[in-house]
């Protein structure tokens, strides 16, 4: 678990959607990976294409511009 500057916690298995070109895909973080020093980057999939990964920066994922958190999604519901 990481937490943001904001106080948000980010653990694995957490769904996030992204905003902007795109809207709508859903993503779930994967893993949570530092770098030896204060960075801490994200490793997502995307839930409709497992195949696709990305990695970013935590704080682009606790950006509310970028992506908003999900609550819970309903079996059988993706982005």
């Amino acid at each position: 678990m990481v937490m943001g500057r904001r106080r948000q916690a980010v653990m694995e298995g957490q769904l996030y959607r992204k905003k902007g070109p795109g809207v709508g895909t859903l993503w779930e973080v994967v893993s949570l990976r530092g770098d030896g020093g204060t960075a801490v980057h994200v490793q997502l999939k995307r839930c409709d294409d497992p195949s696709t990964l990305k990695t970013l920066a935590v704080t682009a994922l606790l950006d509310p511009t970028q992506f908003v958190p999900v609550a819970e999604v309903a079996p059988g519901v993706e982005g």
